[in-house]
């Protein structure tokens, strides 16, 4: 659930969030963020959580025919997945800005947009639980299903390269003890829906 204290920001992200499963995928990205948070109290949660609520309202600004070609094992056009990022912070600046946010606040949060996906390296802890939020929804039976729609992918091979992944795609070990609970979670789902 969004909290009261975010619902300006959600309500305001939502209208950008309506293309690839971003709204669903937004809200199991913040849900996860609050679980990190938990565990990381040195974090600021006022970064992190406006963060994720915005960091996908740029993939509103590129063509629907043409998103399933920015990312993922088919990438075309490189070009428009960063387009998603650089367009999300001019976005999220805007709505930021009209929720009242402080000029140093919506800085930090931009600049954890802007990269989100394309920066390899994280900026800070914050930038950290971002992306680590942003990967762990795909550890669920909605994320799951929605990369096998995407990409063709069989559940066994998503349930290998989730495994594969937990070696090298998360930033913090709490997300690595998080994606390892939600798999050995998600092969009992599959198990008992075979």
């Amino acid at each position: 659930m969004i909290s009261q204290k975010h619902q300006p920001i959600w309500q305001k992200a939502r209208p950008f969030l309506q293309t690839r499963s971003n709204e669903r995928h937004t809200w199991y990205c913040y849900a996860f963020a609050r679980q990190l948070l938990a565990m990381h109290p040195e974090a600021d949660a006022e970064i992190v959580l406006p963060a994720l609520l915005l960091h996908d309202v740029g993939w509103s600004t590129v063509p629907e025919d043409k998103q399933l070609l920015a990312f993922g094992p088919n990438m075309r056009y490189p070009d428009l997945r960063r387009r998603h990022e650089t367009e999300g912070v001019r976005i999220a600046t805007e709505i930021l800005q009209s929720v009242g946010y402080e000029d140093e606040q919506i800085v930090a949060i931009a600049a954890i947009i802007d990269g989100h996906d394309t920066r390899k390296e994280s900026l800070s802890l914050n930038d950290s639980l971002v992306k680590d939020a942003d990967k762990l929804w795909r550890y669920t039976p909605f994320g799951l299903e929605t990369v096998g729609g995407w990409f063709g992918y069989s559940t066994a091979k998503q349930l290998d390269l989730l495994e594969r992944w937990l070696g090298y795609r998360f930033y913090t070990e709490t997300a690595v003890h998080m994606a390892r609970g939600l798999l050995a979670n998600l092969i009992l789902h599959v198990a008992e829906n075979e």
